[in-house]
């Protein structure tokens, strides 16, 4: 009895594995992304944290992707233009993932500095322009100071960079496609990458990664990088001349580990 038990507990394991294994296959093939939803990322949900930085006035700049990082402060990518406060800006969060969508924001006639930001449920993406902006004196990160507190969270940044073969997940309000003429998004996206190695690079470090799920593009630049919900870097650039069929490609970003006690005497002392 007890051997006819046995083999008729072992017929039911088999029977429950074999299950599950082709409800996960099932689900895998499903869910597996587009061609071109892995080019351009997927959407990244609610990201109260999310800043979409534009220019006006005409003042050299780009449009970039930025986080908030304290109550007052912005981080994104040197690069993105000059430090100047005029040059930039802001719309806090991924007001893509609102249902309201961008109906209830700031028209583009509203005066470049405003006396709030509003909130999240109505939308901020109006002209508020930071009052400043401070390059780091090392590596490809900037700081915008904002008048007013942020209408978001900050996030915690990490102290320490993520061992090479982690698996980090980055956001972007950059091209929906490839190619500097592909339209940038109005929502937040996201996307997986892979670091490689971390390397020094202009009294910085830069962590050199490869995009597994999604690819970087033209307005992604400054983007966070996470590590589990700690931020470990800015997006600083890719090869886009080594991009794969599937879109994936080669990044570098800033370390925050790295930067991390110049924002903190920033945020103290200006």
């Amino acid at each position: 009895m007890r051997t006819r038990s046995r083999r008729s507990v072992a017929g039911y394991v088999a029977v429950v594995v074999g299950t599950l294994a082709a409800t996960l296959t099932a689900t895998v093939t499903a869910t597996a992304p587009a061609a071109d939803a892995v080019v351009a990322g997927t959407p990244a949900g609610p990201a109260p944290w999310a800043v979409q930085i534009t220019t006006f006035h005409n003042i050299p700049g780009t449009p970039c992707t930025g986080v908030v990082v304290a109550p007052r402060w912005v981080a994104t990518a040197a690069h993105c233009g000059p430090a100047d406060p005029r040059a930039y800006t802001l719309g806090f969060g991924n007001y893509g993932a609102l249902p309201t969508g961008l109906a209830h924001t700031a028209s583009a006639g509203t005066p470049t500095s405003v006396g709030g930001f509003g909130s999240l449920d109505t939308g901020s993406l109006g002209r508020h322009s930071p009052v400043a902006a401070y390059h780091a004196p090392a590596g490809d990160v900037m700081l915008l100071k904002l008048r007013h507190p942020a209408p978001s969270p900050s996030v915690k940044r990490a102290a320490a960079d993520p061992a090479p073969g982690s698996i980090l997940r980055f956001h972007g309000f950059g091209s929906i496609a490839p190619g500097p003429t592909a339209p940038r998004s109005t929502e937040l996206r996201t996307g997986l990458t892979r670091l490689e190695t971390m390397a020094p690079r202009g009294g910085s470090w830069i962590g050199n990664n490869h995009t597994i799920e999604g690819g970087y593009g033209f307005g992604d630049s400054g983007g966070p990088i996470f590590h589990g919900d700690l931020l470990v870097g800015l997006h600083s650039g890719s090869d886009a001349g080594r991009r794969q069929l599937n879109g994936t490609l080669p990044g570098r970003y800033e370390s925050i580990p790295a930067q991390n006690g110049w924002i903190d005497w920033m945020i103290a002392h200006r």
